[in-house]
């Protein structure tokens, strides 16, 4: 007996967080980057982490303001969008499109 095959395909967009999404029609704001910063990074990088495994940032690197943001930019371009090693085995969930995002800041500000 033949049956009929029906192939359907559900297409759901990929994880995005609201920032992003709120902020994808044009260049990254300051305000979305240290959201971002706040919700994957602050936790380690902060002069007061709150991450039980740090008691001070790690390497020094503070990313709890746009100055600070953009000192470490060469190392967040390395460590967040090219190797990906941070946040350190993804806890936070960085998604792709926020390190697009952290990415387009970056090469934004140096132009």
């Amino acid at each position: 007996m033949t049956f009929p095959h029906r192939i359907v395909a559900i297409l759901a967009p990929a994880a995005v967080s609201t920032v992003a999404l709120a902020q994808l029609s044009g260049p990254p704001t300051d305000a979305e980057i240290l959201a971002l910063m706040k919700t994957h990074c602050v936790m380690c990088h902060a002069a007061e982490p709150s991450h039980p495994a740090f008691a001070k940032a790690p390497a020094g690197v503070l990313l709890e303001t746009i100055p600070q943001v953009a000192a470490n930019a060469g190392r967040i371009m390395t460590q967040v969008v090219a190797t990906r090693a941070m946040p350190l085995g993804n806890e936070t969930g960085l998604t792709d499109a926020e390190r697009d995002r952290i990415a387009a800041w970056i090469e934004g500000r140096s132009r």
